[in-house]
């Protein structure tokens, strides 16, 4: 197994929404979820090749999805260990029903009732640590490109990619304790008898792929401006550690002594499912 390591700056709050929740409390993750991690990167891979980012709220009812193509995993973003990050929560004032994209006016049509006010997080980072996993080198030269390009991110957020790890960093599959450099998910925990505390539990969801695209060429779905062949989306229940526990867990890692992502994550967002 092989990883790519990006070093993601803000430039401001961020907030990733954690669904479902309610519409008057905007709650954000406190990191950068896998799905949302892939499709930034596709976008700045397109932005790279000369391509315009893509519009997706031509069709509200089923947008297109634009994300990295199934063979490169990407694995999540966060807070690095030794620095300060933290959830601001404020008011604002935002869209009554989840269908109404109109922003620019206070009022719309003389209502005021089409707005009303929210409770809001915001991520704040100074920087990010991103990994994209795949089990070949194959096109993983080309993520260097990437250095210097920025977009949005997330439900509110802009960030731009800094640095990305010289070369491929080559893991090997080993069971030991260490810190999770990644998700853990929840189901390796349980299979393996641990009861730790110090982390927190989140939902998330992961891709279900349309059709396999692990043989497509690079570029493919990758620099060119065609949707991800992307059905919908299936959840799962992860651990998130913000800071090293005594002990840690113990379970498969892919690791070169220094990153340990979990094998679990690993196997369940390269699960395909096709339908």
């Amino acid at each position: 197994m092989y990883c790519l390591e990006f070093t993601i700056k803000p430039t401001a709050a961020m907030t990733f929404r954690i669904l479902p929740g309610s519409i008057l409390n905007i709650a954000t993750y406190p990191f950068v979820p896998p799905t949302t991690l892939s499709g930034y990167l596709r976008r700045l891979a397109m932005l790279s090749a000369g391509q315009e980012l893509p519009e997706t709220r031509v069709n509200n009812e089923n947008p297109p999805i634009y994300a990295l193509p199934s063979k490169y995993l990407s694995l999540g973003a966060y807070p690095k260990l030794d620095a300060w990050s933290g959830i601001h929560r404020t008011y604002r004032k935002g869209m009554r029903s989840f269908n109404h994209d109109d922003f620019s006016k206070l009022y719309v049509d003389g209502k005021g009732e089409d707005f009303q006010l929210h409770t809001w997080e915001y991520l704040i980072v100074d920087e990010l640590v991103g990994y994209v996993a795949a089990e070949s080198l194959e096109g993983l030269e080309h993520f260097q490109d990437l250095v210097g390009y920025g977009c949005k991110i997330g439900k509110e957020g802009y960030a731009y990619i800094t640095d990305i790890s010289d070369h491929p960093i080559e893991l090997e599959l080993v069971t030991t304790a260490a810190h999770p450099s990644t998700l853990l998910p929840m189901e390796a925990l349980l299979n393996s008898n641990q009861f730790i505390g110090g982390c927190d539990i989140y939902n998330l969801y992961r891709y279900e792929w349309e059709n396999g695209d692990r043989s497509l060429p690079f570029g493919d779905g990758f620099l060119d401006s065609e949707p991800t062949p992307v059905k919908g989306f299936t959840p799962f229940v992860c651990a998130y550690f913000p800071r090293p526990i005594d002990p840690p867990p113990r379970v498969d890692y892919y690791t070169n002594g220094e990153i340990y992502i979990p094998a679990s994550l690993v196997n369940l967002l390269r699960e395909e499912t096709h339908v």
